[in-house]
C-alpha cells in the first residue's frame, strides 16, 4: 500500500531526522551514530526507506496526490473478449476511476498445489496503483486482454492462504478493514464513512452495497461489492 506519511518530508534528510528525538542527542551525541541506529530498525515501529526507495514512494505519492489528466487511462480499452467476469469489470471502471462507484472484487484461485488464495481486491486502488507503476501493481491491460489472471495477492486489503493459513488485512486510502462482532466483516469507505458488508445476511448496512455474484469461464465465480460513493455537499 501506498505510505503516504512520505509526501510531509521535503528530502531524506528531513525523514532522516523525524525518527530522532532529543534524548537521542542527549545519550547518542553523534549524529551518524543515532541514523545507523535508525537504519537497523531500532527506533519506531514504522517501515525505514533507504534513499532511493524513499525518492521513489514520494514520487508515487506525489502523482496520487496530484494526479494529470493524462493518468486516467482506461484499460477496459483493451478488452475485447466475452468473458462475463472482465465484461463486468469492464462495466465498471469508469465508474470507479471516477470515484463515483467503489467496487471491491472477491476471488478464489486455486493453485498447482491444490490450495487455494483468496482475496478481496479494491478495483479502483488497483487501476490506480497500476497507472502510477506502484508496488505489486496487477498489469490490468494484461487482464482485460486476457494474456494474464488477477490473483489475489498479500497487499490487497485482505488476503487468505488456504495452504499456510495466513490471513493479511491492509487498510488504505479508500477502505478501513472492519470486524464486525456480530455481522463479520466489513469494509468502512473513507470517503463517505459506510460500511460495507459481505455477509448475505440481512443487516442495518445492507443498503450500502449491491451484491453481484458472476460466473466465469476463467475464474469460476468472482463476487463484486458495488457502492455508490456519496459524495459531500
Amino acid at each position: 500500500m501506498t505510505d503516504f506519511s512520505i509526501a510531509k518530508f521535503n528530502n531524506y534528510q528531513e525523514y532522516l531526522h523525524s525518527f530522532t528525538t532529543v534524548e537521542d542527542f542527549r545519550y547518542l551525541p553523534f549524529h551518524k551514530t543515532v541514523i545507523t541506529l535508525t537504519k537497523l530498525g531500532y527506533r519506531e515501529h514504522r517501515s525505514f526507506y533507504e534513499e532511493d526507495e524513499f525518492l521513489n514512494v514520494k514520487k508515487q505519492v506525489e502523482q496520487l496526490l496530484n494526479p494529470t489528466v493524462s493518468a486516467q487511462i482506461y484499460y477496459s480499452q483493451y478488452f475485447k473478449g466475452t468473458d462475463p467476469a472482465l465484461w463486468a469489470l469492464a462495466d465498471r471502471e469508469h465508474g470507479n476511476v471516477q470515484q463515483e462507484i467503489s467496487t471491491i472484487i472477491f476471488l478464489e484461485i486455486s493453485g498447482r498445489s491444490g490450495f487455494s488464495k483468496s482475496g478481496y481486491i479494491d478495483f479502483e486502488a488497483s487501476l490506480r496503483n497500476y497507472r502510477f507503476k506502484g508496488p505489486n501493481a496487477v498489469d490490468w491491460r494484461a487482464v482485460f486482454e486476457e494474456r494474464k489472471l488477477l490473483k489475489p495477492q498479500p497487499s490487497d486489503i485482505v488476503f487468505y492462504d488456504w495452504k499456510t493459513r495466513k490471513i493479511f488485512s491492509n487498510d488504505n486510502d479508500n477502505y478501513t478493514v472492519v470486524a464486525h462482532p456480530e455481522y463479520g466483516l466489513m469494509f468502512a469507505h473513507k470517503g463517505d464513512h459506510k460500511n460495507i458488508p459481505v455477509t448475505t445476511k440481512k443487516n442495518p448496512f445492507s443498503s450500502n452495497v449491491r451484491r453481484s455474484m458472476i460466473k466465469s469461464n476463467l475464474y469460476g465465480f468472482i463476487i463484486l461489492y458495488d457502492h455508490h460513493v456519496r459524495k459531500k455537499t
